[in-house]
């Protein structure tokens, strides 16, 4: 093993090491602790913490399109505390080992270890949001770190990891895939006979396939492959074409008040930008190749994934930071599995240093806007609430039931969907929801007329603006009053409107 052409040695006693992970640590934490919870954070949480037993967990979370490994971590938090922030105690300690093994037992040459923890990806969008992201990298770099040592149990333990990463989420496991090749190859430059190469490749295609199961949604789900084939349009192949520079230069526009899921080059509106773009993802990819080269199982690694998240992207758009960010995390599996057991040159040791930098600028002002402005304003319920005047009626709608749910603790009557629940799912029912055009003043004309009330207030996350178009009958067969409202979060469909309403 090479590191940066110096002896190995131990870096667990390393001052320097440990004091970049205590900074990382300190920022972290302390962004973290500033970051207001959003929709898909506590979506997760209601409905883990709503599910009965596990296996009605499994149940509810075949409606998410997500594997279940991060909701059965929270379904276990959930019966100790029902307090939200749970989640996030939980996830930075996941974080701080994904920094850990980074730092510590990496190959990765001494700069370029030094640098990773603050950019963009490992300082916010993989710490600071409580997403099923940061369990992938912990599970990845640990078949990494294992790949390469001798150990009794080896294979047992690697396909116990293949497995759990395959369960966190699709882009983790297509990684999973594609490192299950790379120990295919392994296997072969160890000339071991067919026939082992042949029941390894059957085990890895055992051990992957329940990741298909619930990946893949229900009959009866609302977000099933004809959904996302109906919403289909040329446009995606930009989406594709786009992802290299939201992976490898994650700078958001500085400019925009809601930065987050922005990328600076790609709001600049100049008719040659789009050329530039094509230009610049071509040009990081061939920069990635060239460091890759040496080791054709790490390029083949590398190469691999892409294609496979490129495949994937011609029916869900993998656009956001998040979800992109998976390439930037591809590229830096590869770049471990290459560092065990290739001479980094001081030149693609900078060429990677200065990658982390420009990774740095973005995670440096991310975390300062974090701490400086609400990311959400979901927190601000109780006050609303509060604003209700004693023996009247509350009610909520979709999406914003997840906001009252999980920080109110109990369930709510959703007008739109004209019952009471604690937690959504992807099914027909909310499919059928979202297709309705007055699905407002229908749901309030079936709850005014089954309670024989005549008034009630609602708590939404959508403005006056976006109601009317939602349900353009609302205002005219109801008199809507906005009581209060907070708009100043980051994130946009995270605001928050007290409503009175009631029959003229």
């Amino acid at each position: 093993m090479h590191m940066n052409g110096k002896k190995a040695k131990t870096f667990l006693t390393s001052p320097l090491l440990w004091a970049v992970f205590f900074l990382y640590v300190i920022i972290a934490g302390y962004t973290a602790a500033h970051h207001e919870l959003w929709g898909d954070e506590i979506h997760s949480w209601n409905i883990a913490k709503g599910s009965k037993n596990f296996f009605e967990l499994i149940l509810n979370t075949r409606y998410e399109g997500h594997p279940p490994l991060w909701y059965t971590i929270l379904w276990f938090v959930s019966k100790l505390t029902h307090n939200p922030s749970s989640i996030q105690l939980v996830h930075f300690f996941i974080a701080s080992l994904v920094v850990f093994l980074l730092l510590f037992y990496s190959p990765l040459p001494l700069s370029n270890r030094v640098l990773l923890p603050f950019g963009y990806f490992f300082l916010f969008e993989y710490t600071v949001l409580s997403r099923n992201y940061s369990i992938g990298l912990l599970l990845a770099f640990c078949i990494c770190l294992l790949l390469n040592k001798n150990l009794r149990h080896k294979h047992l333990l690697y396909y116990s990891l293949l497995f759990l990463l395959s369960n966190t989420h699709l882009l983790a496991a297509l990684m999973a895939v594609s490192l299950h090749i790379y120990f295919l190859m392994l296997i072969r430059e160890e000339k071991k006979k067919m026939a082992i190469l042949a029941l390894h490749t059957f085990i890895g295609i055992t051990v992957l396939l329940p990741s298909i199961y619930f990946i893949f949604p229900p009959p009866d789900s609302s977000l099933g492959v004809q959904f996302w084939l109906q919403r289909w349009n040329v446009n995606q192949l930009a989406v594709m074409v786009k992802a290299p520079v939201k992976a490898f230069i994650p700078v958001p526009a500085w400019w925009n008040y809601h930065f987050w899921n922005t990328q600076f080059l790609l709001e600049v509106k100049w008719s040659l930008m789009k050329w530039i773009i094509i230009v610049l993802s071509a040009g990081l990819m061939g920069l990635a190749i060239t460091i890759l080269k040496e080791s054709k199982k790490s390029l083949f690694f590398f190469l691999s994934y892409v294609i496979l998240i490129f495949m994937a992207s011609t029916i869900i758009p993998f656009s956001n930071a998040r979800q992109v960010g998976f390439m930037y995390a591809g590229f830096l599996v590869a770049y471990w599995l290459y560092s065990h057991n290739s001479f980094v040159s001081c030149m693609k040791e900078r060429i990677i240093s200065c990658m982390l930098v420009i990774q740095l600028i973005g995670g440096l002002f991310a975390v300062s806007k974090e701490i400086k402005l609400p990311f959400s304003n979901g927190y601000l319920v109780n006050k609303f609430v509060k604003e209700i005047p004693v023996n009247n009626k509350m009610v909520t709608d979709y999406w914003c039931l997840n906001t009252l749910s999980a920080f109110m603790d109990t369930s709510f009557y959703c007008v739109d969907l004209q019952k009471e629940a604690s937690y959504l799912l992807w099914n027909q029912e909310v499919g059928a929801m979202t297709k309705a055009s007055n699905r407002y003043s229908q749901g309030f004309k079936y709850l005014f007329e089954k309670e024989r009330i005549y008034q009630v207030y609602m708590i939404s996350i959508n403005s006056p603006q976006r109601i009317s178009k939602l349900d353009s009958q609302l205002f005219k067969l109801y008199k809507v009053n906005l009581i209060d409202k907070k708009e100043d979060a980051i994130e946009r469909s995270s605001n928050l409107y007290l409503y009175h309403i009631s029959v003229y």
